[in-house]
């Protein structure tokens, strides 16, 4: 055997073994981690909650996101801050409309209108920061206004946190774990490929080394006096990455984050596969920046635990085209059916449904992904809902015109 033939059949070889691995250490998570305890579903059940969402239009799907969260977190108790700038008037009609539909819940929504963000503040923190002097109940929620989340869900973060008083030098965050709804359209196909694949081997095997780096800023919860403990929002709104800014505050603090499995339900309606390039786009820089912002023991396990293996698909494939053999296409073949099989069990073991089976589609993402990270390294400029930025690092970028 040649030493090219050798490499590649060892590449191939790579896939299914990784993949394993990695599959192997999720269950492990998901079978360590604390059973919540179901909440009693009465009309005050959320009632020390606030609901902090930043709302920008653009998705077709606002008005039906937003109703849900009022049914199923307003009609519960919560009080929900609806953030909407004073330059979009479509998110406005959005939030009349969804107000108009279900009257009996009005009183449960606060509608804040908030001004153009500065030049070099992140426009998600800038709102949330506006809308915390507005909180009063024990715990904040960060909920993204395309999430849809289920009481349940809230439940579990709530349990994850701890009681009153929280303690000023152990803050602790709860975060869900995402899980997309189908969308028309192949990007938006695609998208929701991505993260139902992904999110729980890549957000519950942390829970086994340590604890996770960082946190899914579509919902996540801490107990009031904990933030404000850290500062609130205000110290990190010149970072770009909002996810990433809270998650290092937490742990800066001595904290720890609490990555729950039970899920928060997305639906992202992307208008074409540009658009889904984009987001694949944004996402791999944030994701290149929280390697960057670890020390380098975790820098290195994020590189092992989840850079590295991103590449082996698309390089056991191209191993098994350059050099083919029976034991490499076997290989090959283990690794894939690996992949859609046992991730799509995970989804369904996390979220307790899963989307139909797509194996052509989740190869495909699986396939792409690297390129995504190399188009991230190379182009350091995002597109942000109606914002352009180029970006240095989280604390350091400027915006474009």
């Amino acid at each position: 055997m040649s030493h090219a033939h050798a490499i590649a059949l060892a590449l191939c070889l790579a896939w299914p073994l990784v993949e394993a691995w990695r599959q192997i250490a999720a269950w492990r998570a998901l079978r360590a981690m604390p059973s919540a305890p179901a909440g009693v579903d009465a009309p005050d059940r959320f009632a020390a909650v606030d609901v902090l969402q930043p709302i920008r239009s653009g998705d077709p799907t606002l008005g039906e996101a937003l109703g849900a969260s009022l049914r199923a977190l307003g009609a519960r108790g919560a009080t929900l801050h609806w953030l909407i700038d004073e330059d979009d008037p479509t998110a406005a009609v959005a939030v009349r409309g969804v107000l108009a539909r279900q009257p009996e819940l009005a009183s449960r929504v606060r509608v804040g209108l908030h001004p153009p963000c500065p030049a070099g503040v992140n426009p998600k923190l800038f709102k949330l920061d506006r809308a915390l002097a507005g909180c009063a109940g024990d715990t904040v929620l960060v909920l993204d206004d395309d999430a849809r989340l289920p009481p349940a869900t809230l439940d579990a973060l709530l349990a994850a946190l701890p009681g009153a008083p929280a303690p000023a030098a152990n803050p602790v965050v709860a975060t869900a774990l995402p899980a997309y709804l189908p969308a028309p359209g192949s990007g938006s196909r695609l998208l929701a490929r991505f993260v139902n694949d992904h999110a729980p081997i890549t957000y519950l095997p942390p829970r086994l080394a340590g604890g996770a780096p960082t946190l899914n800023g579509m919902c996540w919860a801490m107990r009031r006096d904990a933030l404000l403990s850290i500062g609130g929002f205000a110290p990190r709104l010149h970072h770009l990455t909002d996810d990433l800014a809270m998650a290092q505050a937490v742990l800066d603090a001595g904290g720890r984050i609490d990555q729950r499995s039970e899920p928060v339900w997305m639906r992202t309606a992307l208008p074409d596969r540009a658009a889904y390039v984009a987001q694949m786009h944004r996402w791999m820089l944030f994701g290149l920046l929280l390697a960057r912002a670890q020390r380098w023991p975790a820098r290195l396990r994020v590189l092992l635990g989840q850079g590295l293996p991103s590449l082996l698909p698309l390089a056991a494939t191209l191993a098994l085209a350059a050099s083919p053999s029976w034991a490499g296409a076997i290989a090959v073949a283990c690794g894939a059916g690996a992949h859609v099989l046992g991730r799509r069990a995970l989804q369904r073991a996390c979220a307790g449904a899963a989307a139909k089976a797509e194996p052509a589609t989740s190869l495909l993402v699986a396939l792409l992904l690297p390129l995504h990270l190399l188009h991230a390294a190379l182009v350091p400029r995002i597109r942000w809902r109606t914002h352009r930025y180029r970006v240095y690092a989280n604390d350091r970028f400027e915006a474009l015109p």
